[in-house]
């Protein structure tokens, strides 16, 4: 999955000038190919913290300019806003961060955020469907949604 997402905001970014092969967006990648299930990872809490924290970062960075300061201001607001939306995703703040650290157009939430983030979370989606669920292979892991029989309990 992680390797799809990166091959695919790669492929993306080349022939639309797009700057979607970002840091916060391969972050994205790694945290929902390593830990789905994670708080971090639903769908809805990644939607709603990108579309939370671009904004007000492209609000404060318009006001203050680009710098380390305005990167730090845009980072402390935006996890702030996702504690209070109750959707936590950290590569969100990081996005943020550089948002303020460079300075980017005020459309850089809808025409690089959210291609994307829908680019990595569709890559996501197709994995999920694509890929069997497998155990690790480390004593005490069953496949999800089975139960130990007696047998395999006392592994």
């Amino acid at each position: 999955m992680l390797l799809d997402a990166a091959a695919l905001l790669a492929v993306t970014e080349h022939p639309t000038g797009l700057d979607v092969f970002a840091l916060p967006f391969l972050a994205t990648a790694a945290v929902l190919a390593m830990a789905p299930r994670a708080p971090l990872a639903p769908p809805a809490a990644l939607l709603i913290s990108y579309a939370s924290c671009a904004p007000i970062a492209v609000a404060i960075t318009a006001a203050a300019g680009p710098s380390v300061w305005t990167a730090t201001a845009a980072t402390v607001s935006s996890v702030v806003a996702m504690l209070l939306l109750e959707a936590p995703h950290a590569p969100a703040a990081v996005c943020a961060a550089f948002i303020g650290l460079t300075g980017t157009s005020p459309g850089y939430p809808l025409h690089t955020v959210l291609p994307a983030v829908s680019i990595v979370l569709g890559a996501a989606l197709v994995s999920a469907r694509l890929l069997p669920t497998t155990t690790t292979g480390r004593p005490g892991t069953e496949r999800a949604g089975r139960r130990p029989t007696p047998a395999r309990a006392g592994r």
